[in-house]
This record gives C-alpha cells, sequence and structure tokens, in this order.
C-alpha cells in the first residue's frame, strides 16, 4: 500500500490526468436533452387545478367528447368523393419509367463521368452504374428531349422507350437509338448481373415480349425497336404460328366438303316418248 506522502507526489507528478477526469465527470453529470426534443405527456383527469380535469378538455357531451370523428365525415351529407361520376380508368399493369433528358447525359460526358468511349453503347446497366439513374428501380427508361439543340454526345443509346425527337436527334448525329424490352427480373439481371451469379449460379435470359401492345412496339421500325434487327428472337415464331394456326382450324367437314366438290360426274340427259312407255 502507498503511505500518504508517496499518493501525494503521485498527485503532484500528474495533476493534469487527474483535473481533466474530474472535469469530464462534471460533463456527464449535466448531460440533457436539447430544448423542445423532449415533450411531456398531458396529464388529463387530475382535478379542477391543472384546467385538464373532469371532461379532460373535451367539453361536455357529444361525439368529440365520447370518441374520434373521422377526418372525412361531412355531417351526413354525400362526401366529396362521392358526388362525382368514375370517369377513364388505370391500368393495373402500366409500368412506370426513370425519366432521363438529353442535357442530363450531355451533362455527364462533359464531366467525364461516363465511362465508355466514342461509338460505345449506352445501356440502362451503364447509367445505374455511372450515376444516370438514381433511386429505387422501376421498369425501365425513357429518354425525354429537353437539351436536344445542345446534345453531341458520341454515343449509341439503348433504352426502354424515347420521344421522337431523342431517336432524331441522336441518328442526325450519325448514332442510332434502340429500344429494348425488359422485364422486372431481366432489367435486375441486366443491371447487376454478379448478384444472380452468386445467389443462384446462373443470369435469367431475358424474356421476350407476350402482349400484342408490346410486340408491336418493339418491332416496330417507327419506335426502334430491337426485334427488328434480329427477326429470330420472336417475329419470325409469331409469323409461323399464324399460318400453322390458320390451316389447322380446317375441321374435318369442310375438308370432304372441298374434296367432294372437286369430283365432277358425266349424267346422260335422255328424251323418253309417251308412247314407248
Amino acid at each position: 500500500m502507498l503511505g500518504l506522502p508517496s499518493l501525494a507526489q503521485s498527485w503532484i507528478q500528474k495533476p493534469i490526468f487527474l483535473f481533466s477526469a474530474v472535469r469530464n465527470l462534471s460533463h456527464l453529470g449535466r448531460l440533457a436533452a436539447f430544448e423542445g426534443s423532449v415533450k411531456s405527456y398531458k396529464r388529463l383527469g387530475r382535478g379542477p387545478a391543472s384546467g385538464k380535469g373532469k371532461t379532460s378538455g373535451r367539453g361536455q357531451k357529444g361525439q368529440k367528447a365520447r370518441g374520434k370523428v373521422p377526418h372525412w365525415l361531412e355531417g351526413g351529407q354525400t362526401p366529396f368523393y362521392k358526388r362525382f361520376p368514375i370517369i377513364g380508368f388505370k391500368r393495373p399493369h402500366r409500368k412506370e419509367f426513370h425519366d432521363v433528358n438529353l442535357d442530363r447525359i450531355q451533362d455527364f460526358w462533359n464531366n467525364g463521368r461516363i465511362p465508355l468511349k466514342e461509338g460505345e453503347t449506352l445501356t440502362i446497366r451503364v447509367m445505374r452504374e455511372c450515376g444516370l439513374l438514381t433511386g429505387t428501380l422501376k421498369d425501365g427508361v425513357k429518354l425525354l428531349g429537353n437539351g436536344s439543340e445542345t446534345y453531341n454526345v458520341p454515343l449509341n443509346i439503348e433504352a426502354s422507350k424515347a420521344t421522337a425527337s431523342v431517336m432524331n436527334t441522336i441518328e442526325n448525329l450519325g448514332y442510332t437509338y434502340t429500344s429494348v424490352y425488359h422485364t422486372s427480373l431481366g432489367l435486375q439481371a441486366h443491371i447487376n448481373p454478379d448478384l444472380f451469379l452468386l445467389r443462384k449460379g446462373y443470369v435469367p435470359l431475358q424474356a421476350r415480349p407476350t402482349h400484342k401492345r408490346d410486340i408491336a412496339y418493339y418491332s416496330s421500325a417507327e419506335k426502334r425497336g430491337y426485334l427488328l434487327k434480329d427477326r429470330a428472337l420472336l417475329l419470325d415464331h409469331v409469323g409461323s404460328s399464324k399460318t400453322q394456326k390458320k390451316a389447322d382450324k380446317k375441321s374435318e367437314l369442310k375438308k370432304l366438303l372441298e374434296n367432294a366438290s372437286s369430283k365432277r360426274h358425266a349424267y346422260e340427259s335422255k328424251v323418253v316418248d309417251l308412247a314407248s312407255l
């Protein structure tokens, strides 16, 4: 054990650490929340001196004193949302696209934020990696024409949809635009294929459009559909299936009638006299 002289000598040799420890302890004892961040609850029904006794600030009788009133209640009259007829509808399976303007692509290209060389293709995956697309992933990307007057990015572009002005602007520079179809799963696999390789060991194949509206859009030359570049993906199969269905629609009865109508029978006409009968 240390005696009093040795203990005092140790304190004198290290006075700074002792005072700093005491100072920190004093701060810990005075910790408090910021003013206004903590609010005490309202004590109701604690006598008339509190100001919230007996009726607890609700007044006497009535619906508001006994319970709650819905925010949409209008006293019994026809509510606002029932006064007008239902006009039109919204497709339950409609797709929502990220809107990307040409001026945004131009700004990224000028600042060197797109990791591509001239003549390469700007896909949705590259847009996501370089920061053109942020936030929650939607059903695809639609290109809009804001900034088409000053657009001069030397890249081919692939997206889900684009306006006519965007297509003309890109093609006037000597480059191509292609509309590509993606399902939600296919878009995730297109943007992050490594995730599927780690989890499942394979990358899902890109699905082809099945709805007639999507098939018409992505096989249209006016919309620069990708199905026209490789007809073996879908269009050749769709054409052959239609002809096969038309050929199979003929029933057995129609086939027999066609064969029967093709045969011709020769008849001999004879004139018979009454005397010969």
